[in-house]
């Protein structure tokens, strides 16, 4: 699957929105990690290695303060990162 553009997400409704679509893309594209197990383990991995991301997009987020973003983020490089 060729990830999306990043979205901002400030809310908790931003996120359910983002959450919505991110299922219509599931219905869309292939994901790279198509079992819950797969899913799960890019999700850990890439929060680990999330202060690099940051880093790399110029955006100031200390991924050890949970926010809606990070989450969202979170979900959406799941679908791609392996």
């Amino acid at each position: 699957m060729q990830s999306p553009e990043r979205r901002i997400v400030k809310s908790r409704e931003d996120l359910e929105r983002f959450i919505f679509d991110l299922l219509d893309d599931n219905d869309a594209f292939e994901w790279d990690n198509e079992t819950a197990y797969a899913y799960l383990q890019a999700m850990a991995a890439w929060l680990h290695d999330s202060e690099g991301f940051y880093h790399n997009i110029g955006e100031p987020h200390d991924p050890n303060h949970a926010s809606w973003q990070l989450f969202a983020d979170m979900l959406q490089a799941a679908a791609v990162y392996e």
